[in-house]
């Protein structure tokens, strides 16, 4: 492999890495941002988040992510295509990011429809005599909380019992916690029951709830659509990564490849591939509602 190759290669993957950057962007960058080191900065801690996989260790991540560098290397040097080792590298390192847009829905969906089984919850403590009181109740629901909400129901819980709390100020970080419009809705709700200390508080919490789950089955059914253009996605990726094996197989067919020129090429084509699946993730999970407690990021 001679320099002008290996030059090649370095421009390719700085072309590779440009355009992702570009098209991915920084959705907690700071708007505007006051200066290009902390625009790059950002990006790159956003890069290094999303090479993570969730639910995972440190430990787990660091050894995959040296796995797929072993990987890329060993493409570079079976093949002779600088580009085609990050390539394999940088698809691997991030595919759990790319293709991750379903687990992201799913995981509002869920913290969503826990809000509903939570609101019930408080409802039957509530008509049961198991409470006295909003307060009292979601106190004590926090105990058998949901999963999905109960860090967010336990320091609400906790902030309700301290005597010298703000109550609008705790309700308020719980919809930002949540992140979500139905979140504000249950938040503000709670909160205005909580200060008007009214009776049927019971009813107005299954009301609540029953028009959590509407939402939840809306979502769900629209997931239920998406998950068929992302089954598409992941074939038309895995018959691309298979015509990119054949190539290298193929040294005749490919030889264009294996110049300098053909390295910027084989760059722009997979960065433009990478971009692509930003771009249908972005897509996959919208933007989220308006929220009307806080700022919808």
């Amino acid at each position: 492999m001679t320099w002008v190759m290996a030059l090649g290669g370095i421009s390719g993957f700085c072309l590779l890495t440009g355009l992702v950057l570009g098209v991915a962007g920084v959705r907690n960058a700071p708007a505007p941002p006051r200066t290009t080191v902390s625009r790059w900065s950002t990006q790159v801690k956003a890069l290094t988040s999303a090479a993570r996989t969730p639910g995972s260790s440190p430990r787990r991540d660091r050894n995959r992510i040296l796995a797929w560098l072993l990987a890329g290397v060993g493409v570079w040097l079976l093949s002779g295509w600088p580009v085609a080792g990050v390539a394999m590298s940088c698809t691997g390192i991030w595919l759990p990011w790319l293709l991750g847009s379903g687990r992201v829905a799913r995981e509002r969906i869920d913290v969503v429809a826990a809000l509903g089984t939570w609101c019930r919850r408080m409802a039957d403590t509530l008509s049961g005599g198991g409470a006295v009181g909003l307060a009292q109740a979601i106190v004590v629901s926090a105990r058998t909380a949901p999963e999905a909400i109960a860090g967010p129901v336990g320091r609400l819980a906790g902030r309700l019992e301290s005597s010298h709390a703000d109550q609008d100020a705790a309700f308020h970080e719980f919809a930002e916690t949540m992140d979500d419009r139905v979140g504000d809705t249950v938040a503000a709700a709670l909160g205005l029951a909580l200060r008007q200390q009214s009776t049927g508080i019971a009813t107005v919490l299954r009301q609540l709830a029953d028009g959590v789950d509407r939402d939840v089955r809306g979502r769900r059914e629209v997931e239920a659509e998406r998950a068929e253009s992302r089954q598409s996605i992941t074939t038309l990726l895995l018959i691309q990564a298979a015509v990119f094996v054949l190539l290298m197989f193929v040294p005749g067919f490919a030889a264009d490849y294996s110049t300098p020129v053909g390295q910027v090429v084989m760059a722009v084509l997979v960065a433009a591939t990478l971009a692509l699946l930003v771009w249908m993730r972005r897509i996959a999970l919208g933007r989220p509602e308006p929220r009307f407690l806080g700022g919808a990021r």
